[in-house]
C-alpha cells in the first residue's frame, strides 16, 4: 500500500510541558527544527510525526489534523475531484515541515497530503523511521455516517478495512500500521456529538510500565502530568465515552486535557486483522 499515515498535529499554549509529556512517557524524538525556535520542532514515535504547535487566535487547544504520505499525489487529487467534488483542497502554508496540501473528509476531519520528494518536506519526514516500544496505533474520528467516511478513505487513499471493527457504531480502516477508528456520533455526551477528530492512542509494551512512567512524570515534572479524565462533574461521562473505543484499554489525557488511550501491543495485534473493503 502506497499511502501511509505519517503526521498528527495539535495546538497548545503550553508547548514545553506538552512536548515533555510525549517525549518522557512515549519516547518520542525530535525530527524537525522550527523556523522560529531551533530548540523546537516536530517529534516522532518512529512512524508518526507529532506537531506540537503554538495556538494561534481562532484555533482551539486541541487535536487539529493528521496527515498522509503518498506516492502519487496527482491520482489522489484526481480521485477526490471525481468522486467527492464538494471536498475542499488548499495548499499548505509555506513554512511547515510536512503539509503540501490540506483537505478534509465527509465528517470535516482535516488532513494533510504530502510526499517525501517535495522540497518543503523536512528532515525526519524524509526518513523511513524506526521501531520503538511505544507508538501511535490509532486515530479516532467521530462521524454522523461512519460508513461514508470509511468509504472515502478506501476510495481516495486505498486504506483497507480492519474487519473486527465493522459494527453499527464503529468502523476501522488502516494503512497496515496505523488505524483510523471511525466512531458514530451519539447524544451520550457533548464530546460524542461532535464530528471530526476525537482522540488518538498508543500501543505500549506494558500498561503497567506506562502507568509507572506517568506516575513518575507527575512527581518529577508536575506541570507535564496527565489530567484525570474521570474527575469533576462530567468526568465519568468522558471516561465512559473513551472506554467505548474498540482499541483503547486505558484512557487518560495529556497536560492540556487532550484525551488519548493506551493498549498493550499483544492485545492490539490480537484485536483485529485487515482485509479489503468491498467497493
Amino acid at each position: 500500500m502506497s499511502t501511509k499515515i505519517r503526521h498528527l498535529a495539535l495546538y497548545t499554549e503550553n508547548h514545553d510541558r506538552m512536548a515533555t509529556f510525549y517525549q518522557k512517557v512515549f519516547g518520542m524524538k525530535r525530527i524537525t527544527r522550527s523556523f522560529n525556535d531551533p530548540n523546537r520542532g516536530h517529534i516522532s514515535d518512529g512512524v508518526i510525526g507529532l506537531a506540537v504547535l503554538n495556538r494561534r487566535p481562532g484555533f482551539a487547544a486541541a487535536l487539529d489534523h493528521f496527515g498522509f504520505e503518498v506516492d502519487d499525489v496527482g491520482s489522489i487529487l484526481e480521485k477526490m475531484q471525481q468522486k467527492y467534488p464538494k471536498t475542499l483542497v488548499t495548499k499548505g502554508l509555506e513554512q511547515v515541515a510536512f503539509a503540501v496540501f490540506r483537505s478534509h473528509d465527509p465528517a470535516g476531519a482535516q488532513f494533510d497530503i504530502s510526499w517525501k520528494e517535495h522540497p518543503k518536506v523536512q528532515e525526519g519526514y524524509k526518513e523511513h523511521g524506526w521501531e520503538q516500544p511505544r507508538q501511535i496505533n490509532h486515530i479516532a474520528i467521530r462521524a454522523l455516517e461512519p460508513e461514508q467516511v470509511a468509504e472515502f478513505y478506501h476510495e481516495v487513499f486505498e486504506l483497507k478495512e480492519g474487519k473486527n471493527f465493522r459494527d453499527e457504531d464503529t468502523l476501522c480502516v488502516t494503512d497496515g500500521t496505523v488505524d483510523l477508528v471511525i466512531r458514530r456520533t451519539s447524544n451520550h455526551s457533548y464530546m460524542s456529538m461532535r464530528q471530526g477528530l476525537d482522540h488518538f492512542g498508543f500501543a505500549v509494551e506494558s500498561l503497567e510500565n506506562a502507568k509507572k512512567d506517568l506516575a513518575e512524570l507527575a512527581t518529577s515534572f508536575p506541570a507535564a502530568a496527565p489530567k484525570d479524565i474521570a474527575g469533576g462533574v462530567f468526568g465519568h461521562i468522558t471516561k465512559e465515552d473513551m472506554d467505548g473505543c474498540r482499541i483503547g484499554q486505558y484512557s487518560l489525557s495529556d497536560p492540556d486535557g487532550i484525551v488519548l488511550d493506551l493498549s498493550e501491543r499483544e492485545a492490539s495485534r490480537a484485536a483485529y486483522s485487515s482485509e479489503g473493503l468491498h467497493a
